[in-house]
């Protein structure tokens, strides 16, 4: 059986600037060559080599150029490709929301062993019991927000809920808004959050938020990271205030009338600190102002 000289490989959320680039790094004695194609974030990569070993040369040359990018080859899908990283992690995934739950089922229900890694909503948001739950803890979360809570506060309130209620390592939520999504992702460690075009394609943005999470590789560029110390907190509240010291400012204020008076009487003896006292009884100024002269030690007195 002849070896391969062709492949495709996919990618996510890759930067298509880097490219050419990429492909430019060939080696001449691989006689290996690259085509790609752009479909919104995903790239499929067309290397074709004139030898199999050129061909592995290539392909392992765009894997190391690009990374977590790369999601599979040949006919793999990034549902596919999540189910795996899940599987192949053990790790469980959880849903907060209807709306996160619309965008992954659609694409997870004809992948094999999907079920094994995601309960399509029947345990979390979608269960009669655990639902309300994941929504109460949520809300609770937020405090007194009203009915009607920022969006994005709240999907991220409920993506800490479902994955602690539930007991999975990831769960996901999703923020609807008119112009775009917010995808919130939750983990042990905290919270990534990524905002999509309304135009764009929030599921499969989604499923990579979860490949890359399960298989512990860093995100795209643009998905940003909460800390579980702040997602906690929620990421809208305002930062706690710096404490005031009032002892620092009324030392700092103490020093600063310190220094102006160093500075007049600087001025005043032009250099001559000793001969101040005269000076100052040449200026003529109120008693209050020279009352300490009454009090001047004279030569030869003990201070008691």
């Amino acid at each position: 059986m002849a070896e391969e000289t062709r492949c495709v490989l996919r990618l996510y959320g890759a930067p298509q600037g880097r490219l050419a680039a990429a492909v430019a790094r060939f080696a001449p004695q691989w006689r290996a060559e690259a085509q790609w194609k752009c479909r919104g974030a995903e790239t499929l990569l067309a290397v074709h080599a004139d030898t199999p070993s050129g061909l592995k040369k290539a392909a392992q040359s765009l894997r190391s150029s690009f990374g977590a990018d790369v999601y599979g080859a040949g006919d793999t899908s990034l549902a596919a490709a999540a189910v795996q990283a899940l599987e192949a992690h053990d790790r469980l995934l959880a849903c907060g929301d209807a709306a996160a739950g619309a965008l992954l089922e659609a694409r997870l229900e004809k992948v094999p062993g999907a079920e094994k890694v995601y309960d399509f909503g029947t345990m979390s948001y979608a269960d009669a019991k655990t639902g309300p739950q994941i929504e109460k803890r949520a809300r609770a979360k937020l405090g007194g927000e009203g009915d009607k809570p920022e969006p994005v506060r709240l999907a991220l309130a409920r993506a800490q809920a479902a994955r602690r209620i539930v007991g999975t390592e990831l769960a996901v939520a999703c923020a609807e808004r008119e112009s775009d999504h917010v995808l919130v992702l939750s983990a042990k460690k905290g919270c990534w959050l990524r905002t999509v075009p309304a135009a764009d394609n929030a599921a499969l943005w989604l499923l990579d938020m979860i490949r890359r999470a399960a298989a512990g590789l860093p995100q795209a560029e643009g998905t940003g990271f909460l800390p579980a110390g702040q997602a906690a907190q929620n990421h809208a509240e305002t930062p706690p205030q710096k404490k005031k010291h009032p002892l620092r400012v009324l030392l700092a204020v103490l020093l600063l009338l310190a220094l102006a008076a160093l500075g007049g009487g600087w001025y005043l003896t032009g250099g001559d600190l000793a001969a101040l006292p005269e000076r100052l009884k040449a200026l003529r100024l109120p008693e209050w102002i020279t009352l300490w002269q009454a009090h001047e030690p004279k030569p030869g007195a003990r201070l008691i």
